[in-house]
């Protein structure tokens, strides 16, 4: 069976589902593949429970569109907290801003903008690989409960996170460090039951154990950052206990692969999302490595909530609602691209004219070791997302979009955060809807007029 459209996006997390409403507004026939039985990735599948970020230090909002359209719903339906547009000004100071998306509303969301902008779904198909003549991409091959099909498209976004589609296409990636291993795996979970004031009290009590207005362009001491909290939502995203964790570990009580915790507020009171897991040594694209991963991942899960309720003011009585069914997959392929985000430019918020999306996260990477490095944009600036990055060297006919943009590893660190790969996917899909109703290639598209577009559909570029 071969179904045959104009526009046809394999994977649909974030970056993907808004390149689907993106390219079948702009008037390309769109269908939109994935594996999972819902949209959103790592962001409802994977328990994310935030997008980040939607603004530079200085507190201006880089990122807009279709990715603040989403976030808009979701405080229509109780999913996103109703103050500031749904952001939440982050004391820890990795970010400005934290956006809490409750995964269960996500989904409906998702959904339901899809279907509105016409976009055809086509969900728990599991790609094969590409439909290929030489280096163009014609398509892809799926497998699902109607058997194997062929879907042919006249531009392919490879949206998978892992660019399943370039690789297997033969175009050239890169993955992890120089010796090819990648950041830390996580496993999220969901914990109910916790009393966040209490847990506020404690933060004001000894800031000296929590990360607080790190980035240096903030200019504050943790004392001075914490005497400022008047409510639990002043600080959504926490991280710390350094000393608790010291003592866990020593007791062979919590895991040795992080030496913090870290956890999210989320807009239903008493419910924060658990990121503490950290799998270390595994390949993010071999299925049998992914499976010890997920083993190791529910196993970390129950000790690291054992250890919230023991260690964590306000968690005595928490208990794990759910863990994520999907992993938390930091690094992956990285696609060799006509351009590349490279980490000196990101440190210095270099833009230009080829730009059509910003990022302005910390530069976060998580070593195999364990240990996690953060860099910071000069002066509470943003960097550009070049379109070229999106754009694979050698193969045609297709885009990228999400974290397997052509970066270098440190830029990735950042790159692949979600109001970021949700930009890529405006751009993606908007230049691959360009393509067909002017019948050029991807590297054909005049980025002058692909910025002209976006900015016209509320995006920042």
């Amino acid at each position: 069976m071969k179904t045959d459209v104009d526009v046809l996006i394999a994977g649909a997390g974030m970056a993907g589902v808004v390149a689907a409403i993106a390219a079948a507004r702009n008037g390309a026939s769109t269908l939109l593949v994935d594996r999972a039985i819902f949209l959103g990735g790592n962001a409802t599948g994977g328990l994310l429970g935030n997008f980040l970020t939607f603004h530079n230090l200085k507190g201006e909002q880089i990122c807009d569109g279709i990715s603040q359209e989403i976030v808009d719903a979701c405080i229509e339906l109780g999913g996103a907290f109703p103050e500031n547009r749904g952001h939440l000004h982050n004391a820890y100071g990795n970010t400005y801003s934290v956006t809490p998306i409750d995964p269960e509303v996500l989904k409906l969301v998702t959904q339901k903008l899809c279907v509105e902008a016409g976009v055809r779904l086509m969900l728990g198909s599991f790609m094969v690989g590409p439909v290929a003549d030489g280096e163009t991409i014609q398509g892809i091959r799926v497998v699902n409960k109607s058997g194997e099909q062929q879907l042919l498209a006249k531009v392919v976004i490879d949206a998978s996170g892992d660019a399943d589609i370039v690789a297997k296409a033969g175009g050239a990636f890169q993955m992890g460090d120089d010796a090819g291993k990648t950041m830390s795996i996580s496993l999220l979970a969901r914990m109910g039951n916790v009393d966040l004031d209490r847990h506020l009290q404690y933060v004001k009590e000894r800031p000296d154990q929590f990360m607080l207005g790190e980035d240096p362009y903030i200019g504050k001491t943790r004392q001075e950052v914490a005497s400022e909290l008047t409510d639990w939502k002043d600080f959504p995203m926490v991280t710390g206990y350094y000393e608790a964790v010291k003592e866990a570990q020593a007791k062979g009580e919590f895991h040795g692969s992080r030496e913090r915790i870290l956890f999210s507020v989320m807009p239903t009171p008493g419910v924060v999302i658990v990121n503490s897991t950290s799998m270390l040594g595994y390949n993010p694209v071999d299925a049998q490595s992914m499976t010890q991963a997920a083993l190791e991942g529910r196993e970390q899960t129950f000790a690291v909530a054992k250890f919230f309720q023991k260690y964590v003011p306000g968690f005595e009585a928490s208990f794990v609602l759910d863990s994520a069914s999907a992993l938390g997959v930091r690094e992956s392929r990285r696609i060799v691209g006509v351009d590349t985000l490279r980490t000196d430019d990101c440190l210095a918020g270099k833009k230009s004219d080829q730009d059509v999306g910003r990022g302005a996260h910390c530069l976060d990477v998580h070593e195999p070791s364990g240990k996690i490095y953060h860099k910071h944009i000069r002066d509470g600036e943003s960097y550009g997302m070049s379109y070229w990055t999106l754009v694979p060297q050698k193969l045609n006919n297709l885009l990228v979009a999400g974290r397997c943009l052509s970066s270098e590893r440190y830029a990735n660190g950042s790159a692949r955060n979600q109001a970021h790969i949700q930009a890529m996917g405006q751009a993606a899909g908007t230049a691959a809807a360009m393509c067909v109703e002017r019948s050029i290639t991807p590297r054909e598209v005049d980025v002058a007029t692909l910025r002209e577009r976006l900015q016209e559909q509320g995006a920042v570029v």
